[in-house]
């Protein structure tokens, strides 16, 4: 057998097969081969691991192979016609913004730097050319002039402007379209990992991003330009969950090499390691969650416990151990009187933090893969492989309201700040928005290539933030 067709027999298809047979089995494997399929069973999970090498291995092979290769679609060209010099300022500077989108999209940042700046000499409220101009200064290392606009544009409200013209002779009102239509675009793409990116987590001034990976390592990232600030090395195994600490101060993070590592987040200095040899969980932690008083830490792991930690020492408080499975999720209240979690047997349940005991068990007929609390606490966001939403009454312990549309399960969820907005992105890579009051679809955006694995929204709900398996961070922003 070549080399070729063990590649096809490995994805499980015939020789010659399309590109998009290629894709498809690739995903429908990776979706049933992934280890974390089998929390509680290590064997299985080991096999899994190497039948996912294969896959990953086929699949590159395959996906790059001269006979299959789909043609290339080539770039656009930049719209080099001339300005509509006739039209009002707000019109021309949008003609000006989405000719330097384009060119920033194909390298030519000095072109883009110039259209972006006639934009905003058109327009200087244009804060969308100032964003994106900000980006472009940083990708070439312009970090003075990206940090100058990037302030101006955190200055400026989004602009919708309307112009009317009337008539000496009549009543007329013409209105001119807005310099740019609402809608999401990807700003830039935070590349570095050399594995899934499992986890991410938005510091409280919205100023830095972290990242986890399988590649053992944590990267954190300057928001407003996408600079890598810090490489964190220590864990020794897959990285499961990031969390920062209410204040902006601790980075914690959790792994499949059965510990936590709390860092300092300003200076990336590791700080203390909770269990492993001191105790803590047996197997792989999964969720992590700073309480509101800076003081503790909760964790849930593979082992079937939830444990509560003591910051200042990392010494463990608590160990929960109610749980017939793994705890995959967990959500704490902003009081931080309460907490939910979510377990691979179906079951949601809220506890009180003080002592951990168990206020209310529910059952799902799915199993969960994505939590959110509502900013308010009274209503529970949850996603699984049924490919639907699900908010949750907590008072009452109902669904009130189901969000449709993903086609393939939803693996991640993330309330705005006021909670009039929620994210959630899916296996098949697709981010989407949602007006919580009405339930209405805001945005659905083919974001990655692959399983979505964390999602996050600024507080001004002007930016996303997604991240994949496909070992990328995408950062969207509103126009």
């Amino acid at each position: 057998m070549t080399e070729v067709n063990r590649y096809y027999e490995i994805l499980e298809l015939a020789p010659g097969a399309s590109p998009a047979a290629v894709k498809q089995a690739y995903r429908r494997l990776v979706k049933h081969w992934h280890p974390d399929r089998f929390p509680d069973q290590p064997q299985a999970q080991q096999i899994a691991e190497e039948r996912i090498k294969q896959i990953n291995t086929a699949y590159a092979y395959l996906k790059t192979h001269p006979s299959i290769r789909p043609p290339q679609p080539t770039p656009p060209e930049p719209n080099t016609t001339s300005p509509p010099l006739d039209d009002p300022p707000a019109t021309l500077a949008q003609w000006y913004y989405e000719r330097g989108v384009t060119r920033a999209k194909q390298e030519d940042y000095a072109g883009a730097i110039a259209d972006f700046g006639h934009a905003i000499n058109l327009l200087p409220s244009y804060r969308d050319a100032y964003k994106y101009r900000g980006l472009v200064y940083s990708i070439i290392g312009n970090d003075r002039k990206a940090n100058a606009d990037l302030r101006r544009a955190a200055q400026l409200r989004p602009y919708a402007p309307t112009s009317t013209a009337t008539s000496t002779s009549t009543s007329t009102t013409t209105t001119h379209r807005k310099p740019h239509s609402p809608h999401w675009h990807c700003a830039g793409v935070l590349r570095g990992h050399q594995d899934a990116v499992s986890a991410i987590a938005l510091s409280p001034d919205g100023r830095y991003l972290v990242s986890g990976s399988y590649d053992e390592t944590i990267r954190i990232w300057q928001l407003s330009t996408g600079r890598q600030f810090r490489v964190l090395t220590g864990h020794r195994d897959r990285i499961h969950c990031v969390a920062i600490s209410p204040d902006g101060r601790w980075l914690a993070s959790g792994s499949a090499d059965q510990t936590i590592k709390l860092w300092n987040l300003q200076t990336g200095q590791p700080v203390r390691t909770l269990g492993h040899w001191l105790g803590g969980h047996r197997q792989a932690v999964l969720c992590l969650g700073f309480h509101p008083d800076r003081k503790r830490l909760v964790s849930g792991g593979a082992d079937q416990t939830l444990r509560f930690w003591k910051l200042a020492s990392g010494k463990q408080l608590r160990c929960v151990s109610g749980y017939g499975s793994a705890v995959t999720g967990l959500v704490l209240s902003v009081d931080g009187k309460f907490l939910i979690t979510s377990s691979a047997d179906k079951l949601l349940k809220i506890r009180q933090v003080m002592n951990g005991r168990l206020i209310r068990a529910i059952r799902n007929s799915h199993t969960l893969s994505a939590l959110a609390l509502s900013p308010d606490a009274q209503t529970l966001a949850t996603g699984g492989r049924d490919r639907q939403i699900y908010l949750w009454r907590l008072a009452r312990g109902d669904v009130y309201q189901t969000y449709p549309g993903h086609e393939e399960g939803v693996t991640a969820l993330a309330y705005s700040q006021h909670g009039q907005r929620l994210v959630s992105g899916s296996e098949d890579g697709h981010l989407k928005l949602w007006d919580t009051a009405t339930g209405q679809e805001l945005a659905n955006l083919q974001a990655h290539r692959d399983r979505i694995s964390g999602v996050a929204i600024t507080t001004d709900a002007q930016t996303l933030i997604s991240a994949s398996f496909d070992q990328t961070i995408r950062i969207w922003w509103r126009s």
